[in-house]
């Protein structure tokens, strides 16, 4: 048994929402990616008054579509792209986001992930089965996370420059693309069978973030080898 609520603003800034099950497990939201791609790339969600909470874990678009928000293990990390192209990265909440989903978890426990499960797509296709052995209910959106030395991963970093109301085809033009190869990381996901264009993107169930174990890169992930990588689901109370 589940249940989500959604609550909706008057002052233009879209809905809020949160998921939880029964045994505790809960997503919440603010903020839609819909809304930043008909042009609204404020920063409506104060990460300030979210960085008191504990074992908090999250992701989004940082306003002004100025870069990405990660935050994992109650640590939030900022990264951007400078002048010269490179990735800086900078800790801490005193920013804002366009849209973030995030969730608390306490404790996590490993899942054997299928030797078969080899990129993005194949993991999109078998994580609610991996997660409703757990108890998990995956009709409902829930966190994961991947841990390990991944041969490849391919990301990108929002860098809007343009200065023009934002638009799909924009957005695409101010992804930033990078690759990692053989680097120790750690990935925050969020998968959702409801939330395309909400807080997944529109051809996806899955959103995920990565994060380097030395703090120094992170940014959108859009594709990687899943051979090297543990994966992990909240533990839920009994």
């Amino acid at each position: 048994m589940s249940k989500t609520v959604i609550s909706c603003r008057t002052d233009g800034c879209g809905c809020a929402g949160r998921s939880e099950d029964a045994v505790g497990a809960v997503v919440r939201w603010q903020g839609a990616q819909k809304n930043v791609l008909n042009g609204d790339i404020r920063g409506i969600v104060d990460l300030e008054s979210l960085g008191k909470l504990p074992n908090l874990y999250g992701l989004g678009p940082l306003a002004e579509l100025k870069g990405e928000v990660t935050i994992l293990h109650a640590e939030a990390v900022i990264s951007r792209v400078d002048e010269h192209g490179k990735i800086s990265t900078k800790h801490g909440f005193e920013q804002s986001a366009c849209f973030l989903v995030y969730a608390q978890v306490k404790e996590w426990q490993e899942v054997p992930l299928p030797a078969e499960v080899a990129n993005l797509n194949q993991l999109e296709r078998i994580l609610p089965e991996l997660a409703s052995q757990t108890g998990i209910n995956s009709d409902e959106p829930f966190p994961f996370l991947l841990w390990g030395v991944p041969d490849q991963v391919e990301f990108h970093i929002l860098n809007k420059t343009d200065g023009l109301l934002h638009s799909p085809p924009l957005h695409e033009k101010a992804k930033v693309h990078f690759t990692l190869y053989r680097t120790e990381l750690e990935i925050i996901g969020f998968h959702s069978f409801n939330h395309r264009g909400i807080f997944t993107p529109g051809n996806s169930n899955l959103h995920l973030h990565l994060l380097t174990e030395d703090g120094a890169v992170s940014g959108h992930v859009e594709e990687l080898s899943l051979a090297g990588l543990k994966l992990y689901f909240p533990k839920l109370s009994s």
